[in-house]
């Protein structure tokens, strides 16, 4: 169904305005349409998921309920991955669109790769403190497993005070 100038409308706030298909762009200029249209309908799939997750559980509230379904929780507890799934997908699609262009019509993404040397050398730094972010956050967790679940809710001591 084609309503005409519509397309105008939504893209340049004018319905006058020409709109250029991709075939007026030349193949070198062109980014891979693919990638970028199935991480596209990814991220938009997943938001509208997540959405519809928010409106059921808005929709229970709104009349006093607390959400008992299991199928709820279990759609609560995929939505902290595939919102990270939807957030890279959106990247993917930010920046394999704009391929071949770092500046678009300005700069190229062969023209923008640095030479510098110490890059390797940040890279490798960035890896160790992450290393052992990651040991030190595994360490505290495994030995505050290892406390029994009777003594970590136990009362606190009285303290005297005066």
């Amino acid at each position: 169904m084609e309503v005409p100038k519509l397309l105008s409308l939504l893209a340049f706030h004018d319905p006058n305005a020409p709109v250029k298909g991709l075939e007026s762009v030349p193949k070198e200029d062109r980014p891979p349409v693919a990638i970028v249209r199935i991480a596209f309908s990814i991220m938009v799939g997943i938001g509208t998921l997540l959405a519809a997750l928010s409106a059921w559980f808005l929709w229970l509230r709104a009349r006093r309920r607390f959400p008992e379904s299991v199928w709820f929780w279990r759609a609560v507890i995929a939505a902290g991955p595939l919102s990270l799934v939807a957030l890279i997908a959106g990247w993917v699609t930010t920046e394999v669109g704009r391929q071949p262009w770092v500046v678009y019509g300005l700069m190229r993404t062969e023209e923008a790769v640095t030479g510098a040397g110490g890059i390797p050398v940040g890279y490798a730094t960035l890896t160790v403190v992450y290393a052992g972010l990651i040991a030190g956050t595994i360490w505290i967790l495994r030995r505050l497993a290892r406390v029994p679940l009777e003594q970590a809710q136990a009362e606190p001591p009285e303290v005297p005070r005066g």
